[in-house]
């Protein structure tokens, strides 16, 4: 499987206006050679430099149909569920580090069952979901750094 995004390469900055201080908008995802026994598809974005100690999740979904191959914040699928986010938020949150460089983890699961999980989940019910069911999986990696503005006083 693979994942790519036409906003960066894999490795490289992610674009602002998808930080949570820019339009804190879902950047574009591609996905190709998904697997013809996959039933769905799930999508986690992580944060796994955060300083408190444990990866961050800035979005969850899932039961995304296993054919889908573009997916932004302006093409979700009706079927598609989201869960809650590291912050409490059902919904994307965009990279927004306290402080340096962080990775940001773009993860797509080919699964083997459409996910009986609610809207809202945890992250923790997510992975008990989707535990032993998936086929294959793809990851994407963007950077973002935060920088303090000269007249921030810091």
């Amino acid at each position: 499987m693979r994942l790519t995004s036409p906003a960066f390469n894999d490795g490289d900055p992610i674009p602002r206006g998808y930080a949570e201080d820019g339009m804190n908008v879902l950047p574009p995802l591609e996905v190709a050679q998904v697997p013809p026994q996959a039933r769905s598809l799930a999508v986690v974005i992580e944060d796994p430099d955060s300083p408190l100690g444990e990866e961050v999740t800035h979005w969850l979904a899932w039961n995304l149909p296993p054919g889908t191959r573009h997916l932004d914040a302006r093409h979700l699928p009706g079927s598609l569920r989201v869960g809650t986010d590291t912050f409490g938020k059902v919904g994307y949150t965009g990279p927004n580090p306290p402080e340096g460089r962080h990775h940001y983890r773009f993860r797509v699961l080919a699964l083997d069952r459409e996910l009986a999980l609610a809207q809202g989940a945890t992250r923790t019910d997510f992975d008990r979901a989707v535990a032993g069911h998936v086929l294959a999986e793809a990851e994407l990696i963007g950077i973002f750094e935060h920088y303090m503005d000269e007249g921030d006083g810091g």
